[in-house]
């Protein structure tokens, strides 16, 4: 079974119709093209100046996709703008760009995306950075919008909210393969993080310090710097691994000079290892696992609840990881994905969409690369949809017998030799 999932996982193509009751791409288009994200990154680089590292993040499914031959082809414009407090445009940058993919799941997803960033310099004053994204295939249009006040940083001291870095090669707007994030959601912490202090000071000595809840009780600081400096400072700490166990931290930077002090904290929200984002439920998550576990796995978890389960259900996954010398179960990922997928678009009123016999197999091989269906007659009242994967040489019938949605294996799914 295992074989069929990773197989689903690296050939997969379109499904060209869905079951009745489809929100049409249409509508779909409308209200995703405005889902995507407009994010700033801000540091100090000299006493009067911010450099602003300011990022579009388009997830797959905010686009349109259309199918030319195997692949699915989407295009796009999509810009950035700022504007001073005045509204006068200072700085516009445009890109044309497009995404092909060979697997239709990726084309409804919210976790691959494409990315595009600029940098620019600005003094201390308000500003409003705006994007707009324009899908070329529908010709519908999203738009974002941030408003940023560095106007406070004239006063001295001052504290800027600090910025956390992870690796990721290529370039981002800071040094090279380091990508910042929110950290909202941090899943990759296998090389560790870095964080970015900076501020303005006057030209009397100043001091840093850092600190992390729980981390400090015998008086010793996570970061502890005394240096004088021309009217700012941009420091870097190194975030070791092994001091990012735990799911919730918050670091907290205090700045000193003259008697005054600033202080900022920061929230990080770091997944367990291994953890996919879609599990918010383990008890939920477990029961929608059933299609892979084992008569003795699932003896091993019965009667089991709250830590007892979550235990069982990582161990589980962890003898399925792929590549567990990382922190990310891609196989887990992508199952949970599937999941996510089939609540939505196969979800009937009295199951979920991973309940149904629809669910349970595209869970299992991932889109089918034909389907066809019938269509009701005044001589055949039986309804049914044949899924087809060329690439298994399976198929599989689905009949709905009593005309209200409830489309049903003709035969019993039984395992690999079906």
């Amino acid at each position: 079974m295992m074989k069929r999932i990773l197989s689903g996982i690296i050939a997969a193509l379109i499904i060209c119709s869905f079951i009745s009751g489809q929100r049409s791409k249409k509508n779909k288009s409308l209200s995703n093209v405005g889902r995507y994200n407009l994010l700033e990154f801000s540091r100090a680089i000299s006493k009067d100046s911010i450099l602003v590292t300011a990022f579009v993040d388009i997830p797959f499914r905010s686009l349109q996709f259309v199918k030319k031959n195997n692949s699915f082809f989407a295009s796009y414009d999509v810009s950035i703008v700022l504007k001073n407090n005045k509204g006068k445009r200072i700085f516009r940058k445009m890109w044309t760009d497009s995404i092909t993919t060979d697997d239709y799941i990726q084309t409804q997803s919210r976790l691959r995306t494409r990315k595009h960033f600029s940098n620019f310099t600005v003094a201390k004053n308000k500003y409003e950075i705006k994007s707009e994204l324009y899908d070329k295939d529908t010709r519908n249009k999203g738009s974002k919008n941030i408003k940023i006040d560095f106007s406070k940083f004239k006063k001295k001291p001052s504290l800027m909210e600090p910025l956390i870095v992870a690796n990721l090669e290529g370039e981002w707007g800071f040094d090279v393969n380091e990508f910042p994030i929110t950290g909202k959601r941090i899943t990759n912490i296998d090389r560790g993080l870095t964080l970015i202090v900076s501020g303005f000071v006057d030209s009397e000595p100043y001091e840093v310090l850092g600190f992390m809840e729980g981390m400090n009780e015998d008086g010793k600081f996570l970061i502890s710097k005394k240096d004088t400096s021309g009217g700012f400072f941009n420091h870097r700490y190194k975030l070791d691994k092994s001091i990012l166990s735990t799911m919730g931290l918050e670091i907290g930077i205090k700045l000193i000079q003259s008697n005054k002090e600033r202080e900022v904290m920061k929230k990080i929200s770091i997944y367990k290892p291994g953890l996919s984002g879609f599990v918010n439920n383990v008890e939920t998550s477990f029961q929608q696992m059933r299609y892979l576990l084992t008569n003795n796995e699932r003896k091993e978890a019965k009667g089991k609840k709250g830590k007892a389960l979550e235990k069982i259900f990582l161990e589980f996954w962890n003898k399925r990881d792929p590549t567990p010398e990382t922190n990310i179960n891609e196989l887990m990922e992508e199952y949970y994905i599937r999941v996510n997928y089939v609540n939505e678009y196969f979800n009937m009123s009295w199951k979920e969409g991973w309940e149904t016999d629809f669910g349970m197999i595209y869970i299992l091989f991932g889109p089918p690369d034909e389907i066809q269906r019938s269509n009701a007659t005044s001589t055949n009242t039986s309804i049914y949809q044949a899924w087809y994967y060329n690439r298994l040489n399976k198929q599989f019938v689905f009949r709905d017998q009593n005309g209200f949605g409830d489309f049903k294996l003709d035969k019993p799914f039984i395992g690999p030799n079906f």
